[in-house]
């Protein structure tokens, strides 16, 4: 619960820290008697973090998003260092390959 310091016209919480204001808190950061500039700014501020944050929820659901990030990721490992990410390829291989020979010979 936000109580009012003594001494000033802030706005504190339960602990005596000035209360957070503005996007993202559920608290305008516009002061009473602003005048039409301020507002229009805060709400042009306001509306970019808002682009901003579904943009970001936007690109973390994406899964081609992931897959081209994967994909410039390993295309980099594999330039820098071949024998880092061919090694693990080839134990992924064999161990493939060790799976699928085991179910035949189970088949059999």
């Amino acid at each position: 619960m936000a109580t009012r310091d003594e001494k000033s016209d802030d706005r504190r919480d339960d602990d005596g820290q000035p209360e957070a204001t503005g996007p993202g808190t559920g608290k305008p950061a516009i002061r009473p008697g602003a005048g039409q500039a301020e507002i229009e700014l805060e709400v042009a501020r306001t509306r970019e973090e808002f682009a901003a944050t579904l943009d970001a929820i936007e690109d973390k659901l994406s899964v081609p998003a992931h897959a081209r990030r994967l994909k410039a990721s390993v295309k980099r490992r594999l330039d820098d260092d071949p024998v880092k990410v061919v090694g693990p390829v080839l134990a992924g291989v064999a161990g493939v390959a060790a799976i699928v020979a085991g179910i035949a010979r189970g088949r059999r």
